[in-house]
């Protein structure tokens, strides 16, 4: 039977972890009685002097052990949270040393994943103390408060205390407009309550810093992803003044910075409201299209990144087509000689535009839709068959390989596609060929797209080879017989 830790057993082991050369056996020593405290002795712990001068001194290896013993046995007694733990963290928080701020920080973090909760003090000193830390976890951070905060944003002290925080630099002022603006793509309805640090973060965009201004710029991209959203990036001609401040200046070396936010800024804005903001700011296409020249291969390729955003969904693949014939004639036509001369990392992006242009993606796809999609295929091949798809999956490298997978598996969305994909010779025993099956991610993706095809309408003896690739799994490997002759003959 278990003894149970007493108070005078736990108060020793205490006093050992404040002191540099009893404090790692005394830490070794209390995780192994762990399962003997109970709910009291635990909460004598969370009130203990020597806890909190043992939690400023530790090293981070400590701290991790400590995180265990302490946040373990928290959530285990306290599911829905207690006001006990709320004030042990409360003492982190206001610690004034940044290891024991973060170790508070990382409890609540804890807290919240596990809807335990947190107090509303608590989330507001996060917001104060955390958030300026220079040496922070930034995403748990983030993540944390993204989830935690909407409950009370509306509060006075919560955006009293935002508010406060912009007050510093201009890296903690990101920190500050990334968690408003990720609430905000969830909670749009909080944009009123939030516009005044929305206001600040417009006003840094005009600033002359430009690394400032790219981080703040992808950041308020963000904000597109709801209507209201849109309307209030509409409201203040962020649209017009992205392109006056951004686009159209002459290119510098300190423009390339903000440049390719600028373009993803507008991509953004056509992949999540495409109807509106296409028809409302059609030459911003024009903008993206001016930059795919092969001057700078580095804008290009953020350029084709974002044609492939403008064109992977329905209205997009229209607008292009019925406004942007000529430049898209161009682009398809030059895409295979880029795709022939550019270096592995680049390939890689040109065909995930390409599969984003041809794909059918998560929307009905309607004769109008696969009669584009047929077209710019062939204009970019000259064909009826898929052997450029092919001649990319040949390339030795795993993420051409995989890329290629990808392009694949948009082309046969579309029954045109079926068909190309019969009318290419070898290419089914090519997929089929597992000897060549060389990166485990690659083999995975490739039986996805092969479990795709099986479902397709092929012709029987096509179809029958697929499923039966599929029924015996993506890593099958056919047993080797082995037969020993005697004498060695």
């Amino acid at each position: 039977m278990a003894i149970i830790m007493d108070v005078n057993q736990l108060e020793h082991l205490m006093r050992n972890l404040a002191i540099k050369e009893t404090r790692t056996n005394s830490l070794d020593m209390l995780e192994s009685k762990l399962a003997d405290v109970n709910q009291e002795i635990f909460e004598v712990m969370l009130r203990s002097e020597s806890l909190f001068k043992f939690l400023a001194d530790a090293n981070s290896d400590q701290h991790s052990t400590a995180s265990r013993i302490i946040y373990d046995k928290a959530l285990e007694f306290y599911p829905n949270g207690s006001a006990v733990f709320d004030q042990f963290i409360e003492r982190c928080l206001t610690h004034p040393k940044g290891t024991v701020k973060q170790f508070g920080m990382r409890g609540a973090s804890i807290m919240v994943s596990e809807a335990a909760g947190v107090s509303s003090n608590n989330l507001q000193l996060l917001i104060v103390h955390c958030i300026p830390l220079k040496e922070v976890l930034v995403d748990t951070l983030i993540n944390m408060l993204v989830k935690a905060l909407p409950a009370i944003f509306t509060e006075a002290g919560v955006q009293a205390n935002l508010l406060t925080v912009l007050e510093h630099d201009e890296t903690i002022r990101c920190r500050v407009y990334e968690v408003v603006c990720t609430i905000l793509e969830k909670h749009p309805a909080l944009l009123p309550i939030a516009e005044p640090i929305i206001k600040r973060a417009l006003s840094d965009l005009e600033k002359e810093d430009v690394l400032l201004q790219t981080s703040v710029l992808q950041i308020l991209t963000q904000l597109l992803a709801t209507k209201e959203g849109f309307d209030y990036i509409e409201s203040v001609d962020l649209f017009r003044k992205v392109y006056a401040n951004f686009v159209a200046v002459k290119a510098t070396v300190y423009l390339r910075f903000v440049l390719p936010n600028a373009l993803k800024f507008y991509a953004s804005a056509a992949l999540v409201q495409p109807a509106l903001f296409l028809s409302r700011y059609p030459e911003s296409v024009d903008f993206i299209f001016d930059k795919t020249s092969p001057d700078d291969p580095m804008v290009m390729a953020i350029a084709y990144d974002c044609l492939g955003m403008v064109g992977s969904t329905n209205e997009g693949k229209i607008h292009l087509s019925d406004h942007q014939e000529t430049k898209m004639e161009t682009i398809l036509k030059e895409l295979p000689g880029i795709l022939h001369t550019t270096p592995e990392a680049y390939k890689v992006r040109f065909i995930e535009c390409l599969a984003s242009l041809l794909s059918g993606g998560s929307e009905p796809i309607d004769n109008r839709i696969s009669s584009i999609t047929q077209k710019w295929y062939e204009t970019m091949t000259g064909s009826e068959d898929l052997e450029m798809v092919q001649d990319l999956f040949k390339v030795p490298f795993p993420t051409i390989k995989k890329a290629s997978l990808q392009l694949l598996s948009a082309i046969v969305d579309h029954r045109w596609g079926q068909q190309f994909f019969q009318n290419t010779g070898c290419f089914s025993e090519l997929l089929l060929n597992r000897s060549l099956d060389n990166d485990v991610n690659v083999t995975q993706f490739k039986y996805d797209v092969i479990k795709k095809l099986s479902q397709c309408t092929l012709e029987s003896f096509v179809s029958e080879a697929l499923k039966k690739y599929v029924s015996e799994g993506a890593f099958y490997r056919k047993a080797q017989v082995e037969v020993v002759i005697e004498g060695g003959q």
